[in-house]
């Protein structure tokens, strides 16, 4: 079994535009968790060294995701370790962004995922996540 997640989606709108919602602790917010969970707390300091935090709250309680931000490339790559309460072991996750006409292909790696992890319930949360995010930044249109 591979120790690493991927997801991949074409959203309709800039880079810039996708790269700001994973660095705005405002948009993230609105897009990052998947539901019927609830991010109440976002806080990110997206510099290289910098670090975030959020808190998510659901009818199982709260749960708590903290890292460091290692690569802060606007608006191509983003890279930051990733510790949650559901994971045993620090991760990381990888954000790439390329163009796709006056779309934007985002691909997430979330890499490390140790041996008994729950791959499943991580490919989902990335999953529901990324449909989010292209929902909350997504220009009117098709792409041309």
């Amino acid at each position: 079994m591979t120790d690493q997640v991927r997801v991949t989606r074409t959203i309709n709108a800039p880079a810039r535009a996708v790269f700001a919602a994973w660095v705005d602790a405002e948009q993230l917010r609105q897009w990052l968790c998947p539901g019927p969970a609830v991010l109440t707390e976002a806080r990110c300091d997206p510099v290289v060294g910098g670090s975030y935090r959020f808190v998510m709250v659901s009818a199982h309680g709260a749960s708590q995701v903290s890292g460091e931000y290692l690569v802060v490339d606007p608006p191509r790559r983003l890279v930051f370790t990733w510790q949650s309460d559901s994971v045993s072991q620090q991760t990381q996750v990888s954000v790439l962004l390329e163009p796709a006409g006056p779309a934007t292909r985002m691909t997430i790696v979330h890499e490390r995922v140790p041996g008994d992890g729950p791959y499943a319930a991580i490919a989902s949360g990335w999953s529901t996540a990324a449909s989010n995010l292209a929902r909350l930044v997504a220009a009117p249109g098709p792409p041309s």
